[in-house]
């Protein structure tokens, strides 16, 4: 059979028999994988524990490096369990993740408009190893994958029938978002470009935009309100104080700790820093050694220390200096031709040595949008989100921790998934007169 035949069968398939089909494969294979292949597979790292970061909101008090929402969820099946907290936890992690492969499918039918490439990214949704592992991580990941696919979701429910309630939800929603992770930030940026442009080129959709930018201001004032509430119980006006130390690891690998004009702490990196990435920001920013050990206590003692676990539990308790000395400190570092240099060298390795593939695919997807703006004058709203939203994570990746890059670009990868799948279903539209244009939404 060909391939054009096949793709014919697909398409007359009742959408709701070939989703609930997608569902069941998907199903059947995570069953086999964690069921059978994997049993009780619980992963987790340092990271994880600091997640168990004790919050009250009703009170004031928050975490100085980890926004809410996952410690909450983890609070919540502690509440519930505090024995049975972590198979309580992984159990609705599946079972969220499980449920997303139902808007990923709507959403693709939106974006990608070819019914077979649309199952084929579900399925691949569904079924792609790095995506499905984060289930069973102690961590906000798998989490970021569902809230990813939400948001493109009403992203797509909005371009098809733009209403004052999808607006305003589509403005709102980074919200949730940051306070799962921080790297959301830049989504408050993406959708105010896009809200711009819409009221720019839409004039009948202006009043519904207004409760767009309603939303987004609701948003702003929520993440600045989160940033005042760590001021009054942490002492710093931030929304996460971990760019911190990504920031003193980054002035230490490139010498530029040297330009600091601080000879203490100058000294202390000298001491520390061939020992490990985080020994030199952790030994100078020692709150957030203090605060670990905290989160420690609470977590899972059944659960056997990783290697960087034990790195974090063994790092002395030093002088905890004053915030505003250390960030001083990085600020007169990375004024620095030193430090300028390092970042430069840093973002090259990004676009070109790590991740040239992607970025190969965002570029001639531009292309392929640019040329249907130019023919059609149309433009690819939702492709143009995917796009701006990744470029966005790339800068975050850029200013982020120093290994486990692919783990900062989690929340972009369905995203990638919907740009790849509308990439692939351009070249047979290419063929077709006017084929292109149908690809707009």
């Amino acid at each position: 059979m060909s391939l054009s035949r096949f793709t014919e069968k697909i398409a007359r398939i009742p959408r709701s028999i070939l989703l609930g089909m997608i569902l069941a494969v998907c199903l059947f294979y995570r069953v086999y994988f964690f069921g059978y292949l994997h049993p009780n597979l619980v992963l987790y790292n340092s990271d994880s524990v600091s997640y168990f970061a004790p919050v009250d909101l009703l009170r004031g008090a928050v975490d100085l490096y980890r926004t809410p929402l996952y410690p909450l969820v983890i609070e919540f099946f502690e509440f519930l369990s505090k024995e049975n907290l972590v198979s309580h936890l992984i159990l609705f992690q599946q079972v969220v993740s499980f449920l997303a492969i139902i808007p990923f499918f709507y959403v693709s039918l939106k974006i990608i408009r070819n019914i077979f490439l649309s199952a084929a990214a579900t399925l691949f949704y569904g079924l792609w190893h790095p995506i499905i592992i984060q289930n069973v991580y102690l961590n906000p990941e798998c989490l970021c994958f569902v809230g990813s696919v939400l948001l493109l979701f009403i992203l797509v429910s909005y371009l098809e029938k733009p209403r004052k309630w999808t607006a305003g939800l589509l403005g709102v929603f980074p919200f949730f978002l940051i306070m799962l992770k921080p790297t959301y930030l830049i989504t408050l940026v993406v959708v105010l470009i896009f809200f711009a442009f819409r009221f720019a080129m839409i004039v009948r959709e202006r009043k519904i935009l207004q409760w767009g930018f309603a939303g987004l201001l609701l948003c702003a004032a929520g993440v600045l309100g989160y940033c005042e509430m760590n001021q009054r119980h942490n002492g710093q006006f931030v929304l996460s104080n971990i760019a911190l130390n990504n920031a003193i690891a980054h002035i230490s690998i490139s010498w530029a700790y040297e330009y600091g004009k601080d000879d203490e702490l100058m000294a202390v990196i000298d001491r520390t820093k061939h020992i490990n990435y985080y020994a030199a920001p952790f030994t100078v920013n020692n709150h957030f050694i203090d605060n670990y050990k905290i989160c420690e206590k609470r977590f899972p003692k059944n659960l056997p220390p990783t290697e960087d676990m034990i790195f974090c539990s063994s790092m002395p308790d030093t002088i905890n200096y004053p915030p505003e000395r250390i960030k001083r400190f990085v600020r007169n570092s990375q004024c620095t031709a030193v430090y300028a240099k390092y970042m430069l060298k840093r973002l090259l390795d990004i676009v070109v040595a790590a991740y040239g593939e992607l970025f190969l695919l965002l570029f001639f997807q531009s292309l392929i949008l640019a040329g249907v703006l130019i023919k059609y004058r149309e433009i690819a709203w939702a492709q143009g989100f995917c796009i701006l939203f990744v470029l966005g994570q790339f800068f975050s990746i850029w200013l982020a921790g120093l290994d486990d890059m692919d783990r900062h670009l989690i929340p972009s990868y369905p995203f990638f998934i919907q740009i790849a799948g509308a990439f692939g279903a351009a070249w047979p539209a290419l063929l077709k007169k006017d084929g292109l244009k149908n690809l707009v939404v």
